[in-house]
């Protein structure tokens, strides 16, 4: 349960980081192009959410294995998101 719980914070920073800090776009040309992609800044998001979660018993490692569960599990999310509001309801134009 724990690691569901910091998947989805780590998704939340992810969001934010991507969509709410305005400020820190366009700084730098790294930052912008890691902020265009999900899962980049799900790693990201991965080990800060680990750290909020870890602290004061952080491990290397684990932030780390947090790191790459939450890159993949926002980019899964991210990915479900787009397809389903993309996703045409029926409008009865079949």
């Amino acid at each position: 349960m724990d690691m569901f719980i910091v998947l989805v914070a780590a998704a939340g920073i992810t969001f934010a980081l991507q969509n709410k800090i305005p400020f820190i776009h366009k700084k730098a040309a790294f930052v912008d192009s890691m902020l265009k992609c999900t899962f980049c800044s799900g790693f990201h998001g991965g080990w800060l959410a680990y750290l909020l979660f870890a602290i004061p018993a952080v491990k290397p490692q684990m932030a780390l294995l947090y790191a790459f569960a939450s890159a993949i599990f926002s980019y899964a999310l991210d990915e479900g998101i787009k397809a389903l509001e993309e996703y045409n309801y029926g409008d009865g134009s079949d």
